[in-house]
């Protein structure tokens, strides 16, 4: 269910390519100097897009750099940070972490294991700095992990548990913001994870897997789908986004659906 937030680089121009690729490079970097060089792997774009949305409602600055790492070690690249960059780095290790447990717990994967406890400590640091994040994930879950197991086929109910993870990811502090951002990301959550259901329902039929989409008319996906958007874009029309405006609404409004429509076209062509 990660790594759906991502930008359409089809519609970005030059230099917001390069902003959001250096926001990426920031958010790795900053991973590897946090968490060490292990906890690069588990970077995803859904991050970079916690930072420039936070970046930008908080008129937050950042400082510029250039590395060279191990996806890049002939060329020097640029990358940008700020004080969000490193809570979008914890909150990166936390979501890794808990993602791992799910999936050792769900489908006894030893690699997942193994990847945990890799993961340990940093969790534990991550958990005493922000505990209010860290709680609501782990429970929230556990409680999805539950309602996937009862086979619940009302989507509305997993989709609920999955938002409050998002929402709360999204408040970075408490103040006049926080209600728009848990909302926000409450629905965005919500709409990532009734896409990953619709793009994965063939496949979990023939795994004979949970989803909750199961019941509903694979016609009716993608309206379903604009309406969970809609809900989404309401809320952060809300929200006083100026800085990298023009991104961030390359994400909302396009990027978001890349995978759902390769899906789509997959489909068309029978290859799934």
């Amino acid at each position: 269910m990660f790594g759906y937030i991502v930008a359409n680089p089809d519609k970005l121009s030059p230099d917001e390519n390069q902003r959001y690729k250096s926001c990426y490079c920031g958010l790795c970097n900053a991973l590897g100097a946090r968490h060490g060089t292990v906890s690069r792997v588990t970077i995803n774009y859904d991050m970079t897009f916690l930072i420039l949305f936070l970046s930008s409602l908080y008129k937050k600055g950042c400082t510029y750099g250039r590395e060279r790492c191990l996806i890049h070690p002939v060329r020097t690249h640029t990358f940008w940070t700020n004080e969000i960059t490193s809570y979008a780095a914890d909150m990166n290790v936390a979501l890794a972490y808990y993602n791992f447990l799910d999936d050792w717990s769900d489908d006894k994967k030893v690699l997942s294991l193994l990847e945990s406890k890799l993961l340990v400590k940093e969790n534990k640091r991550v958990a005493e700095q922000h505990p209010n994040q860290c709680s609501v994930i782990g429970k929230s879950l556990i409680e999805l992990s539950e309602i996937e197991k009862s086979n619940e086929l009302n989507p509305d109910v997993p989709a609920n548990c999955f938002g409050k993870i998002m929402g709360e990811i999204f408040t970075f502090q408490d103040d006049e913001h926080t209600q728009n951002l848990r909302a926000f990301g409450t629905a965005l959550g919500k709409f990532i994870y009734i896409m990953d259901a619709c793009i994965d329902l063939k496949q979990d039929i023939k795994k004979e897997c949970y989803n909750p989409m199961i019941m509903t008319p694979s016609g009716n996906f993608t309206d379903i789908l604009n309406l969970l958007m809609a809900d989404c874009i309401e809320k952060y029309k809300l929200l006083p986004i100026i800085q990298d405006k023009k991104l961030i609404e390359n994400i909302l409004y396009s990027g978001v659906w890349t995978r759902y429509e390769e899906s789509n076209k997959k489909i068309e062509k029978g290859d799934i």
